[in-house]
């Protein structure tokens, strides 16, 4: 019995494991169609986009129902039934709607989330009945019910016959925007009509709407079909006809757009057929007149794209990892080996060996990071919805442009930067950018813009986010600070240091609490999330012009080179992306100025920092050390050490027990030689060194 219920626990686990990826899938087009459909509210509505989330509400209706997620399955199904009211011309998509959908698609994502949780389903479960309410209450509303009209036309009536209901929907409203009606005939090869068919229907798309495509027996070779496709295009004959590149006679106009002559005479074909007598027996017979198609020579899938869960690739990189590090116990081994004249020739192979096992290595692990990196427009598309959403919501003016969505970061570390960016959007909205009659009477165009740049320099990622709007009062951000007890109205601090203030927990700039913000919540969160993943948040902003946040990221957290450093016994690990050079000092080459150790680095002042004074250990002093340049975007510091090791790979692990972490230190990793050093957190380093540095 026990081993029964391991089995279907097992399978139930299994089952989720597919349910979640695909249903998530489904809705992130989804998310992509609200975005188009957002553009085109209260206007004309794109057909494709309509259709697009009707099959992705009807697929996620199926999926849901399949893995049994009854409430998910029920509200895709009154998505579906408004999207079909939408699609079929009986109702008009207003704000309360499309606010519907967004709400709709949001909820899914939630319940998504919680699948398993079971403290959360009572309550998901009431959330979704009654948004499922609102929607049948959207739906249930009064409106004129669209009536197809469909005028005497030159097509084949047995064409008029087969039309679907939404597809006579389609072609009465095009005649009523008084676009050119046309009947396309296209042959083709049995063995690729499907490729030309799409080919074909592209095209069409890119200069009008394609009402409808059927099969057209008669007139081909055994080896062809032929298709018929009723197209509704502002252009006239003669533009068609050189957009798809046709023959004259492929192209038959049933009407010409308004206000232009009919290019070619056509004989009637007969008046229209009642849409309401023999539709059945029309498309059976249709059907019926269908060519047979070959089967397709391959049921290989087309797609060279396999979907890994991310927790697989999380544990092939600490395989690799551990790899790194038994090839580290190898080199030393060999080392030892080759140095005893008893063993040198064993040594000398092993190291052989040991070279050969490197370099295979090396390309191992580039390529699973490869597969670990993904492109920043993942995070970006999400901040684009969020954007229209607080637009929406906050009714400001103002627009999301974003540059360099291409660069590519770690996929554990681009997961967890869209909720500080999500913050830092927010805070934009609301509190950044003016109401547009303000930024008029300032001088400033009406709609604001923010601004989202992404690049790679070095082994870093730069995301800078910036705005145009009101720009940060240093001195309301300094009353607010005493006021909290921060920091003392006596308090001699820098413009850059009263700036820093706003990332502290409970300081916000705002008189009163919104939806969006007002708690001082929001910046704490972006510098901490910011600092956990290895990177620094520098702010910068001029009263009346803006505000810019710059974020710097490592672009991988896995396997990393470090340099091995020692501070009296104590050896440490550095990641070596963040080193920029190490140079052998004497005492008297350092300085002091107000309190801080600098020393003069090509002619530019670098601030110093002592390891074992950070961490108070006690070493015997020497006379001479080494500084470790290290580098966070453009911050600098130099950490002083006594000696250097040599770099090796590693795998930074999180530090397990009791504990509590410490402020510059990252984690751990292992040795070739069993040990364990500390890997140190140089971003935390250089920001603290930094800050007392402007403030002394």
């Amino acid at each position: 019995m026990a081993a029964r219920r391991k089995r279907s626990n097992s399978a139930a686990s299994k089952a989720q494991s597919e349910f979640v990826p695909e249903a998530e899938e489904i809705l992130e087009r989804m998310r992509d169609d609200l975005g188009l459909l957002a553009e085109t509210v209260d206007g004309d509505l794109n057909p494709e986009t309509i259709n697009g989330l009707f099959r992705s509400a009807h697929s996620l209706k199926g999926l849901s129902g399949m893995f049994g997620q009854e409430a998910m399955s029920e509200l895709a199904h009154h998505l579906e039934d408004l999207l079909d009211r939408l699609r079929m011309g009986r109702a008009v998509l207003d704000r309360a709607g499309l606010a519907l959908f967004d709400e709709s698609v949001t909820m899914a994502a939630t319940a998504l989330e919680k699948i398993g949780d079971e403290s959360e389903a009572a309550a998901l479960a009431e959330g979704i009945a009654d948004l499922i309410g609102r929607i049948e209450a959207w739906n249930a509303a009064p409106r004129a019910e669209a009536v197809p009209v469909v005028p005497e036309l030159d097509v084949p009536p047995a064409l008029l016959r087969a039309l679907t209901e939404y597809e006579e929907h389609r072609l009465s409203d095009n005649l009523e925007r008084g676009r050119g009606i046309y009947v396309i005939d296209a042959d083709f090869e049995i063995a690729s009509f499907e490729e030309g068919l799409h080919e074909i229907q592209s095209a069409i798309r890119e200069v009008g709407e394609v009402l409808s495509t059927l099969p057209s027996p008669g007139g081909s070779l055994e080896s062809h079909i032929r298709f018929s496709l009723l197209t509704a295009t502002e252009l006239d004959k003669g533009a068609l006809v050189g957009r798809l590149d046709l023959a004259d006679n492929a192209i038959q106009v049933a009407r010409a757009p308004l206000g232009t002559a009919k290019t070619e005479a056509s004989a009637p074909q007969g008046a229209s057929a009642s849409h309401d007598d023999g539709q059945t027996e029309a498309k059976a017979a249709a059907a019926r007149a269908e060519p047979e198609i070959a089967e397709p020579g391959t049921l290989k899938s087309i797609s060279d794209t396999v979907r890994v869960d991310i927790r697989k690739l999380d544990e092939l990189m600490n395989l690799v990892g551990e790899l790194a590090i038994q090839r580290s116990a190898v080199q030393q081994i060999a080392s030892k080996l080759a140095m005893d004249p008893a063993t040198h020739r064993i040594g000398t192979d092993l190291a052989k060996v040991h070279k050969t096992l490197e370099r295979k290595l090396q390309e191992l692990q580039s390529g699973v990071l490869e597969v670990r990196m993904v492109p920043l427009r993942q995070v970006f598309d999400k901040l684009t919805r969020v954007a229209r959403r607080l637009r929406l919501d906050l009714e400001k003016e103002a627009r999301l442009e974003i540059e360099g969505a291409d660069t590519e970061l770690d996929k554990l570390i681009v997961e967890e930067l869209i909720d500080p960016l999500m913050h830092v959007i927010r805070n934009a909205f609301d509190h950044a950018i003016e109401p547009a009659d303000e930024r008029e009477a300032a001088g400033k165009p009406r709609e604001g813009l923010i601004q989202i740049v992404a690049s790679q320099r070095g082994n870093d990622v730069l995301i800078t986010v910036s705005d145009d709007g009101r720009g940060i009062d240093a001195e309301k951000v300094r009353a607010r600070a005493v006021e909290a007890g921060l920091v003392t109205a006596e308090s001699d601090l820098t413009r850059s240091e009263t700036l820093d203030l706003v990332f502290h927990p409970g300081l916000s700039t705002r008189d009163e609490v919104t939806e969006t913000s007002g708690r001082g919540v929001g910046m704490d969160v972006v510098r901490s999330n910011i600092g956990a993943l290895g990177g620094l948040v520098d702010i910068s902003s001029e009263v009346g012009q803006g505000t810019t946040l710059t974020i710097t990221l490592p672009i991988t957290l896995a396997i990393i080179q470090a340099l091995l450093v020692r501070v009296g016994e104590h050896r440490f690990a550095i990641p070596l992306n963040s080193i920029r050079e190490t140079l052998l000092v004497e005492d008297s080459d350092l300085q002091r100025t107000d309190g801080r150790q600098l020393m003069n680095l090509r002619g530019e002042a670098l601030p110093l920092c002592r390891l074992a004074d950070e961490f108070d250990l006690d070493t015997p002093e020497t006379g001479k050390s080494y500084a470790v340049v290290l580098g966070v975007g453009d911050a600098r510091l130099g950490l002083l050490v006594d000696h250097l090791d040599g770099q090796q790979d590693t795998v930074i692990k999180p530090i397990q027990g009791p504990i509590a972490s410490v402020r510059g230190i990252a984690g751990a990793t292992e040795m070739g030689d069993k040990g364990a050093v500390l890997v140190l957190d140089v971003s935390a380093l250089v920001e603290d060194v930094v800050r007392k540095g402007e403030v002394s």
